[in-house]
């Protein structure tokens, strides 16, 4: 390794960048021995006083790390920043990069070239670069010890520090020989130790102190938790009895609130439908009470029939007198009869036409009121089939609410099914029931149903993990025991199918099932080989025995000949399916069956309604049919006494004799006014036809608002019986509100605010006066123990815990203190055997270089003890004894420990320098002239380089003091030495000049700026030699 260059900017007087570039080691021939050598060179820096030459070395020595500014020539940091001068402004920045070669890999890191820079900047801010990567000064300093140099150590020798290594304590002059022996980076490293060591021993009496002091509180605290976990305990065991106690309660009334509640909304419903049927009734009473009653057709019908019967009379009128005067002309020739005759036949047929009339009216009131019956009855018949089919419902319900209600544990079953169900989202793999999985045609329900049996409630679910999983959960839950069909622990199952043609065959049960392919081991193993049969005769014809069979009625035929068969009302069996995730629960049966029964109350008084209808129609049917009956015998007697009429008319009529030409035109106009009579009386009879119609729509409407005010009359009846019958159920339930309400308070007295009923528990078999007994005695042995802080067993913890970490700490801090111990004998070890290795081979070298330099004498180095004075004694035993207190007074209070530490092979040393020139007797070096101390610390310096050399050995003028022949003797050396190591020497002796392989000048002019002025003096001798 050696120094490449150095880039100074803004650093003391180098306000410019300035480069100083050294040459690298190159082979030597001009040795005695004609060996070649490698020769690291000898560069001198030369210039007159106050030029800034010595900046130089405070650049190498700042960059290396110095925190000394007294070393550095200034007394605040940004002294060292280029302050300016009266033609250069001041400079904001201070930069000094060192580059070193390590293609030898002497420092341990993975660069070639190694660039170490050092910025300070004016507002005070610095940094440290690696290769232009920011590090901290203590890596700086670990990987220069790794090199054996250093900002303190030989590799600088400043102006006065050669007097001061002669004038040195021994102790302090040790200090210089850490890193002459090589043990700086050990030395490092065993004080690194040690303070951690001390840190841990300190650390350690710490930690001790405190476990002492949380020892007697921990024991306190374990006993009060001891206390408190028995009271919890008992308060658990108390909060179970009150939620059963309680639980039961509240169950109870919340079955019974639950009852009411859908009461309530069945009477509610009812009440709601019979004030919309009321409403709907009112709206058409007052459609038909606003309708406008029709006068003015009614007007346009009187009015035309009054302008017929006028013009009627008119005719009449007319006839009557035509016929007066044809009676004066009949009784002229005898015939008065004949007038008599015409006029009855007159009034025959006028009285026919009204018969006939009244014929037709009649009928058609008839044929509205047949048909009006008609349509009654049609409804009634829908209604009774309607009441039929309710009826039964209702009684299958009824039934079902029997059972139900005979054994809660149906419901419990159920709630254990909906339950799992509902943990569809947290346990994986939970597919549905049977029932809901397989899909049927509603005409194979009955008989598919009793084949499944009691197995349509059984899960199927992925895996018997998930069966597990399942079981578990109702077991925690205290839910109902359930059957799981896994699909992977499922076997096939052979099925022996039907082939037999037979008529009353319908098919396998297994293949009038629908259902997803990955579930057919299931329904195999439910079905196995059952065959759907028409009825019990088909079974007896295929061969009961000869397979399972079941009818499409529920009957059962078992392989072993089993059977089990009779009548089920329709709807008793029942293919059970989920419905939206819910199944039909007692709750949900009885809301139905309060609506169906609230129904057939209505449909039974509709019917009753109709009934009255009916036979009111009837009877007005029959007295029509009575009056036609009258009518037809009235109709037929005039009909013969209009024969017989006839007849005498003919036999009376006149003779050609007897007519003239007066009584021709009276019978012609008679005839004509009779035709006339006879046109304008249909007239009148459709007119009074159409006024019939006219009134007897108008009846209709009459009896339809009748029928609307009955049917609203009888509706508002049922919807007064249905509001006091809800009024009666809502005091009921007001009840049951108010005493859940107060035992709801009870509760949360007693369990807690937060607490709400458990509703999925079964309470069957809970015994209330024994739950009482248990929450006395519970509350007995609460007042015993007494009140306990909960906070305690958060401070137990804590307290636990800490303890604990102390504990475990102190154990870390043990190991810890025994292996920093191995390592700081293990460094003492390589300490002592690197310095005593050293140390004989720099005594060596530093007698050769002293007889060098004076030209014989004897020199050498001496290693001493240091005597402590009483004054440092006493300080150091209370030193020790502040590091040491704790643990003395544990271990052994009379005894003081002597630490590992305190035995280093260096503590207390010092070294001495025995120097006797040549034709002297003396041994002490404070009795040496200044030359003569400058020489011996010159032949020490060289000693050790020659021994332990750095990669550079910076000089600043430490020849100033020499004379003119010792110059010559210490240039000598530098060039015996500058194989080994690379010099650069501020200097004005010329002897060490000329032995310079690179000469720096640095001048300053009036700016005051340091500049470089370089020459190379090999280049140089071979100008001057051509």
């Amino acid at each position: 390794m050696y120094l490449q260059r150095i880039e100074l900017q803004g650093f003391k007087s180098f306000a410019n960048k300035t480069i100083l570039e050294f040459p690298a080691p190159a082979l030597n021939k001009k040795s005695s021995n004609q060996d070649i050598k490698n020769v690291c060179g000898i560069t001198a820096i030369v210039g007159p006083n106050g030029s800034g030459k010595s900046n130089v070395v405070d650049a190498v020595r700042w960059v290396l790390g110095e925190q000394s500014l007294k070393l550095l020539r200034g007394k605040k940091s940004t002294d060292i920043i280029f302050s300016g001068s009266a033609k250069k402004t001041q400079m904001g920045l201070a930069e000094v990069s060192l580059y070193l070669n390590n293609e030898d890999n002497l420092a341990p890191i993975d660069y070639s070239e190694i660039v170490i820079t050092r910025k300070l900047y004016r507002d005070g801010e610095s940094e440290y670069l690696l290769n232009k990567n920011s590090v901290r000064l203590f890596d700086i300093i670990m990987l220069l010890a790794k090199a054996n140099f250093g900002q303190n150590t030989y590799s600088i020798i400043g102006q006065g520090m050669v007097d001061k290594i002669v004038n040195y304590s021994s102790q302090e002059r040790k200090e210089f020989f850490d890193e002459a022996t090589g043990v700086k980076q050990f030395q490092i490293k065993r004080d690194r130790s040690v303070n951690k060591l001390k840190k841990s021993r300190e650390n350690l009496a710490q930690a001790q102190t405190l476990i002492n002091e949380l020892e007697p509180h921990l024991k306190m605290l374990t006993r009060q938790v001891n206390r408190l976990r028995k009271r919890q305990e008992i308060e658990v065991e108390l909060k179970e009895a009150w939620e059963k106690y309680y639980g039961k309660q509240w169950l109870e009334l919340d079955d019974s609130y639950k009852e009411l509640i859908i009461s309530v909304t069945s009477y509610d419903k009812n009440k709601l439908k019979l004030e919309q049927e009321i409403e709907i009734l009112q709206d058409k009473l007052n459609i038909l009470s606003e309708e406008n009653s029709r006068s003015e057709e009614f007007d346009k019908l009187q009015k035309e029939y009054n302008k017929l019967t006028e013009d009627k009379n008119n005719i009449l009128k007319d006839l009557t007198v035509t016929s007066g005067k044809l009676d004066l002309e009949y009784s002229k020739v005898g015939k008065q009869n004949l007038s008599w005759l015409e006029g009855r036949k007159n009034e025959l047929k006028k009285r026919l036409l009204e018969i006939n009339e009244e014929l037709d009216s009649y009928k058609l009131k008839i044929n509205i009121k047949k048909k009006d019956l008609s349509e009654l009855e049609s409804n009634i018949n829908k209604i009774n089939n309607e009441l039929t089919v309710s009826q039964n419902n209702l009684q299958i319900i009824q039934e079902e609410l029997y059972k139900t209600r005979g054994s809660e544990k149906n419901n419990y079953f159920l709630e254990s099914i909906k339950s799992v169900l509902r943990q569809k989202n947290n346990i994986s793999g939970i597919y549905g029931t049977v029932g809901e999985i397989g899909k049927i045609d509603k005409k194979y329900e009955t008989a598919l149903a009793t084949a499944v049996g009691s197995r349509i409630w059984g899960i199927i679910v992925e895996s018997d993990e998930v069966a597990v999983k399942c079981i578990n959960y109702l077991k925690a839950n205290k839910l109902s025991s359930l059957t799981f069909f896994p699909l992977n622990k499922i076997k096939s199952y052979p099925i022996d199918m039907y082939s037999d043609n037979h008529s009353g065959s319908l098919g396998m049960a297994i293949d009038l099932i629908s259902y997803a392919d990955k579930f057919e081991k299931v329904f195999q193993h439910i079905l196995g080989d059952t065959l759907v049969v028409q009825n019990a005769e088909d079974a007896r014809n295929i061969g009961i025995g000869s397979r399972r069979m079941v009818t499409l009625d529920g009957d059962m035929f078992e392989k072993t000949g089993v059977m089990r068969g009779g009548y089920r009302r329709q709807g008793s069996v029942t293919w059970t399916v989920l419905v939206d995730n819910k199944l039909i629960t007692q709750e949900e049966r009885i809301k139905e069956f309060a609506n169906l029964k609230s129904d057939i109350e209505s449909k039974h008084r509709v019917r009753d309604n109709i009934i009255s209808q009916m036979n009111d129609l009837r009877v007005e049917i029959r007295l029509s049919e009575d009056k036609i009956n009258n009518l037809n015998i009235e109709l037929s007697a005039f009909k013969k006494e209009q024969d017989k009429i006839d007849g005498d008319i003919k036999e009376s009529s006149l003779t050609p004799e007897e007519r003239n030409k007066f009584s021709d035109e009276l019978i012609t106009q008679k005839n004509k006014l009779e035709k006339d009579s006879l046109d304008i009386e249909k007239q009148v009879l459709t007119a009074r036809k159409k006024i019939d119609q006219f009134n007897s729509a108008e009846e209709e409407k009459k009896k339809e608002v009748f029928s609307l005010q009955q049917n609203m009359h009888l509706q508002q009846i049922d919807l007064n019986n249905v509001v006091n019958l809800l009024n009666e159920v809502r005091i009921k339930l007001a009840k049951v509100e108010t005493k859940k309400e107060d035992l709801f308070l009870t509760m949360r007295q007693d369990l807690g605010d937060d607490y709400r009923p458990k509703t999925n528990i079964d309470f069957t078999d809970i015994d209330l006066l024994e739950l009482e007994n248990i929450i006395n005695k519970c509350k007995k042995q609460l007042e015993l123990i007494g009140g306990t802080d909960p906070e305690v067993e958060k401070e137990y913890i804590e307290v636990q815990e800490r303890f604990d970490f102390l504990s475990s700490q102190s154990i870390d801090l043990d190991k810890a203190i025994g292996d920093l111990e191995k390592v700081v004998v293990e460094l003492d070890k390589i300490i002592k055997k690197q310095f005593e290795g050293e140390f004989k081979k720099i005594n060596a070298d530093f007698s050769r270089f002293f007889k060098k330099l004076f030209d014989g004498g004897a020199a050498k180095l001496v290693l001493v003890q240091k005597d402590l004075t009483e004054a440092e004694q006493i300080k150091e035993e209370i030193e020790h004894m502040e590091l040491t207190d704790q643990i003395v007074e544990i271990n052994n209070p009379e005894k003081t420990e002597i630490h590992i530490e305190d035995r280093s092979f260096l503590a207390n040393m010092g070294i001495d320098i025995e120097a006797c020139p040549p034709g002297k007797k003396i041994k002490n070096i404070n009795v040496l002239s200044g030359g003569e101390k400058t020489m011996t610390a010159l032949a020490l310096v060289c000693s050790i380089i020659s021994n332990n050399p750095s990669p550079f050995i910076l000089f600043d003028e430490v020849d100033a003091a020499l004379d003119e022949e010792n110059s010559r003797k210490f240039s000598d050396i530098i060039e015996e030495l500058s194989h080994k190591t690379q010099f650069i020497t501020i200097t004005h002796n010329r002897a060490i000049m000329s032995r310079a392989d690179v000469l720096y000048g640095v001048t300053m002019q009036g700016d005051g700026v340091s500049r470089i002025l370089s020459l190379k003096l090999e280049q140089a001798e071979k100008i001057v030699k051509s």
